[in-house]
């Protein structure tokens, strides 16, 4: 299977998150937080990653959704 590389990149307004990347092909969220570090956070299917995209609060979202409930590195 060629991978297609789809990616969605987005600067996010957050006291916590500098910015957000989501790959399609391999449902993996790459996460850059304001002070420096990055996580990959994997397996995240896509309607979480719009679900967080459109709510009202990222880095509430992020929080309660994705940080404690998937793997990361």
């Amino acid at each position: 299977m060629t991978r297609k590389y789809i990616t969605e990149k987005l600067q996010v307004e957050s006291s916590a998150i500098d910015y957000m990347e989501y790959d399609y092909d391999i449902n993996t969220l790459l996460v850059k937080f304001n002070y420096g570090k990055k996580y990959s956070y994997f397996k995240v299917p896509s309607d979480t990653f719009i679900s967080m995209k459109y709510s009202e609060s990222i880095g509430k979202y992020f929080n309660e959704k994705i940080r404690n409930d998937y793997n990361f590195a």
